[in-house]
């Protein structure tokens, strides 16, 4: 390729054309500083694409940056005009994972833009490793989609407010949906596990229910929660999620109250712990015992004998 330098003005650059443009959420001040400092120390590649315009193949950030602090001009390599799309393409695409590592919005926008040239199996073979994603379909099915989310969403993944897995999730909903729950677990701040079990929760709910998500997300009892001045943040979180868990698992979460009131009234020493069947499914109780020497052994089967017609325990036994 004949590559050339040239001294360009910034007004005869076309900034409304990002039909190479494989960059989100970046933040201009470290380039702006980095600038006035030493320079601009690689020169963006252009492409003429009239008398007087110019398109953008590498460097729109830094041409952006300059943008900012006033320069009218800056030095160019300029690839020749007859350089076609795809060739461009791949210039801007390894010009930036050369200096720095995509994030989940820029790996589906170069996904995106990649499927425009290139059959899924090559873009599977030769470019998600270049995204640093694994050579498999699944990969590419995930994040091609994530570029078109709403803006909010897309921020909040950034920003670390949800998690990828999250974003990809929401990504496969309908868009009343997404926004309804993207706005949730925005809102709340959760784990990853936590969001996990949220979405898992209410899609399960919306399913069985036949409910639209975006109603099931702001029901009376749901907004009562959120908008709980006396409850912080964490605590709003972990209210919202029991209350959905309970309305997903009704009759769990109703025995696991009532054995946990009945376990509170048995007045177990600490060093005996009392364990119902997993998911109050079957009949096999589990009762544990601590002890240092054969004395406090002989105490805790005591103990123990004595629970032998408590009510509490035989409620527990009962349900």
């Amino acid at each position: 390729m004949n590559l050339k330098t040239k001294r360009i003005y910034l007004k005869n650059i076309d900034f409304k054309d990002k039909t190479f443009l494989l960059s989100y959420g970046y933040d201009l001040n470290p380039l702006k500083q980095s600038i006035k400092q030493v320079g601009l120390l690689n020169p963006p590649i252009l492409r003429k694409k009239s008398a007087a315009a110019y398109q953008i193949i590498c460097g729109y950030r830094r041409i952006q940056a300059l943008r900012k602090l006033g320069v009218s001009s800056l030095t160019s390599t300029i690839v020749p005009s007859k350089t076609g799309d795809r060739e461009s393409l791949l210039l801007s695409l390894y010009d930036n994972t050369s200096h720095r590592e995509f994030n989940p919005i820029e790996k589906s926008i170069a996904l995106n833009k990649l499927k425009n040239y290139y059959p899924e199996e090559k873009i599977v073979h030769d470019f998600l490793p270049v995204l640093k994603l694994q050579p498999h379909i699944t990969q590419l099915k995930a994040f091609r989609p994530l570029c078109r989310l709403e803006r909010e969403i897309k921020d909040a993944l950034l920003e670390g407010k949800i998690s990828e897995h999250t974003a990809i999730q929401l990504s496969q909903m309908d868009r009343a949906s997404r926004r309804a729950l993207g706005k949730l677990l925005i809102a709340l701040r959760l784990s990853v596990s936590k969001q996990a079990e949220i979405l898992d929760y209410v899609s399960e709910i919306a399913i069985r229910e036949n409910l639209p998500i975006e109603k099931l997300t702001c029901t009376s009892e749901m907004r009562s929660i959120l908008d709980d001045e006396k409850l912080n943040q964490p605590q709003k979180g972990e209210a919202i999620r029991e209350h959905l868990r309970e309305r997903r698992y009704p009759q769990l979460t109703k025995k696991e109250r009532e054995f946990t009131r009945n376990l509170k009234q048995l007045k177990l020493h600490p060093y005996i712990k009392l364990k119902p069947p997993p998911f109050f499914e079957g009949n096999h109780y589990h009762f544990s015992l601590c002890f240092k020497d054969l004395e406090e052994l002989k105490k805790r089967a005591q103990e123990l004998a004595s629970l032998l017609h408590n009510h509490s325990l035989l409620n527990i036994i009962k349900s």
